[in-house]
């Protein structure tokens, strides 16, 4: 079967990475043929709003969002690929090969680029206009969203791609999408219903979305599925990490830091000190993502990781200190003591909480959760509480995914 698979295009954040990865290897494992749609999440013009926004910030200047009814910010709203000027563009080499050296100006961008387009983990198709969307999707048998926070707005914006408007007559199924929030904004909240109406199947990664998109389009069969990196075997994701060049030398035992927020600087490298308090452990290292400066007193900065490195590095840890969404799952597959941290407070707009909450209470690990007053989470995890659990949800899983695709 031709399937054509739609969510966020790896770069630099690596969960983003590795969801992608893991769902296109198992319909690949499958049997059918995957195609990876994306288009960069463009809106037109191409890059203006970007440009404003950085000049703006720099001169000390916030822009103005507008509020929606029910006080939220506005999400922004992107459009479908329709950039005749970027197609015409993609077709002349040397700016094929400056895009290229563009996108890989940095050793952490070279390894995500080598990771996406020539390690022959994906199968890539750019799609810079509307025609092009079109011919993808009518060479499509089905089409797939997800995994991750496709259906956040706040999260890059609200793509019509990650809804695949505009695509009648075609069988759309959703995998491990996320809204990852407490309420639908009201901004959104009648495409939404409009778009996800024409999806035969949907599954999503918390049971609050699971409950927002049941009351939301008036039905019952909206369906709870883990996260698409649980599908692989831990043997999988083993030889994975095999796969990496890290240029620091890891100590035979290390506390791995990974903090993709940038708010609570304190807070992490207090978090820091008080594993290294509990396990004994003195080095830590901490990977970086997004080019940014956050140097973490405690720890010694790895900005060079790609997703190999990354995998490779939180497999050998003695403990995880993060508040990732996926660098706490990749703790309970490596069977690694870790404590969460969360990037956002509850109140925030945008707040992503929600997914720590859910994934935490699924797997009996509330009290990993770090909020600076009880120290509940020393506390190793229960293993076989949390393999328990995993087992299930990965079963009932793989049964969804396949029986959506077939019926």
């Amino acid at each position: 079967m031709k399937i054509k698979l739609v969510t966020f295009a790896p770069h630099p954040n690596f969960g983003t990475c590795l969801q992608s990865f893991a769902l296109f290897k198992v319909l690949r494992d499958m049997g059918h043929d995957v195609e990876f749609l994306y288009n960069g999440r463009e809106s037109y013009p191409y890059g203006v709003k970007k440009i404003l926004k950085k000049v703006f910030r720099k001169i000390g200047l916030k822009p103005v969002r507008p509020v929606t009814a029910d006080g939220e910010p506005m999400p922004h709203i992107l459009s479908l690929p329709d950039s005749r000027v970027l197609l015409f563009l993609s077709r002349i080499p040397l700016f094929r090969s400056l895009w290229k050296k563009y996108l890989c100006r940095t050793i952490q961008r070279k390894k995500v680029f080598r990771f996406t387009f020539e390690d022959g983990n994906y199968k890539m198709r750019r799609l810079f206009t509307r025609r092009q969307y079109g011919e993808a999707v009518a060479d499509a048998d089905l089409l797939v969203v997800g995994s991750d926070q496709v259906w956040n707005p706040y999260c890059g914006g609200f793509n019509p791609l990650m809804f695949l408007e505009d695509a009648p007559g075609k069988k759309k199924i959703s995998y491990s999408s996320s809204i990852s929030r407490p309420v639908i904004p009201f901004g959104v909240k009648e495409r939404m219903r409009r778009d996800l109406s024409d999806f035969s199947h949907i599954s999503v990664r918390e049971r609050k979305s699971v409950e927002l998109l049941g009351e939301l389009l008036g039905r019952d069969d909206i369906k709870l599925v883990c996260d698409p990196t649980f599908l692989l075997p831990r043997k999988d994701w083993e030889d994975f990490g095999k796969r990496a060049e890290t240029e620091i030398a890891a100590p035979s035992r290390y506390i791995f830091c990974y903090f993709i927020g940038d708010k609570h600087k304190r807070m992490y490298e207090k978090i820091i000190q008080e594993v290294k308090e509990l396990t004994g452990v003195q080095e830590a290292i901490a990977l970086d993502c997004y080019e940014r400066d956050l140097v973490l007193q405690g720890a010694k900065t790895y900005g060079d990781a790609g997703p190999y490195e990354w995998v490779s590095l939180l497999s050998g840890a003695s403990y995880v200190c993060t508040d990732s969404f996926h660098a706490t799952l990749f703790s309970l597959k490596f069977h690694k003591d870790f404590v969460t941290a969360l990037k956002d407070g509850d109140a925030d707009a945008g707040s992503q909480n929600t997914r720590m909450y859910d994934l935490l209470g699924r797997y009996s690990l509330s009290h990993k959760l770090y909020d600076g007053r009880s120290d509940g989470w020393k506390t190793p995890p229960d293993w076989d509480v949390a393999d328990s659990v995993a087992a299930k949800e990965v079963r009932s899983s793989l049964e969804y995914l396949q029986n959506s695709i077939e019926k």
